[in-house]
């Protein structure tokens, strides 16, 4: 499936910005319209949060300070929005800008589509002051999304060598599929993949090696891991950070109910990551 549109959150915060350079990066590569996109947290104007506010700066009531935070908060999104305008214009993207109001995570998966790519930075500007009322935006939107979702670390850095997580399940097979498109755009100078297995099997390893060379379409090199897949992938990456750019995987392949028990890999390589990582659905 070949990109649309690329959307990215963009809330002030460092990691927001790094997700902006990396979609006016891709917009000019891949010759596709990026959308810097601000929502206006509704929640910021419940009752609860207004009234922390309105009692640390001396206010007995509330109820006049509501419509001038929404006011404040809407003249801030459309700040950041015309600085997010101007460097992409400065750079020779090809850039729009929206804004609305109402929960963050929901607001940017209804305004993609299957063929949009959203771009987030892992840390959102809240996340220092009121983490447990916000809670993770990166990575509800993640979940919900109908379409791939990048997630930045708080430094850019151009692609050029990109990891590619794969385990022959359905997702990564996307994953692999989506990568074959990605490469001549990008002009990638390498691609590696890893593949975790439990334990030696040359059945195994030649069905992974089958699938990829059926999906990939590229020249890859394929290392074969032995042991869990959250633990050997994150040992991976630390150990190899410097050598690429980029982490392809396919996003939340598990059960729900292995999720719940046990967690997901996705939300765990997603967090510890080192790299951005582009999740595939």
């Amino acid at each position: 499936m070949m990109i649309r549109r690329v959307l990215v959150g963009i809330d002030g915060s460092k990691g927001s910005w790094v997700a902006a350079e990396y979609g006016i990066y891709l917009s000019k590569n891949l010759k596709k319209p990026v959308i810097g996109i601000h929502i206006v947290d509704i929640r910021l104007l419940e009752a609860p949060f207004i009234e922390d506010i309105a009692g640390a700066l001396g206010f007995t009531t509330y109820t006049d300070i509501t419509p001038k935070i929404k006011e404040i908060l809407d003249e801030r999104g459309k700040s950041i929005l015309a600085e997010f305008a101007k460097k992409c214009r400065e750079a020779g993207g090809d850039c729009s800008i929206a804004q609305a109001f109402g929960i963050v995570a929901n607001e940017i998966v209804d305004m993609a589509d299957p063929e949009d790519l959203i771009i987030l930075g892992k840390k959102g500007i809240h996340n220092q002051f009121v983490p447990l009322f916000l809670g993770s935006t990166t990575e509800s939107v993640s979940r919900k999304s109908k379409c791939p979702v990048m997630i930045v670390p708080d430094k850019f850095k151009e692609i050029k060598n990109v990891l590619l997580a794969f385990d022959g399940r359905e997702k990564s097979v996307h994953a692999a599929e989506y990568l074959s498109n990605l490469a001549d755009d990008l002009k990638l100078e390498k691609i590696t993949v890893i593949s975790v297995l439990e334990n030696e099997s040359k059945e195994k390893e030649k069905h992974i090696n089958d699938l990829l060379d059926h999906y990939l379409k590229k020249e890859y090199r394929l290392q074969f891991l032995y042991g869990y897949p959250e633990e050997e992938i994150e040992n991976y990456l630390i150990n190899n950070k410097e050598n690429y750019d980029l982490l392809i995987i396919g996003a939340y392949g598990e059960s729900r109910v292995r999720e719940l028990v046990l967690g997901s890999t996705t939300s765990f390589i997603m967090n510890k990551s080192p790299i951005p990582v582009l999740l595939v659905k």
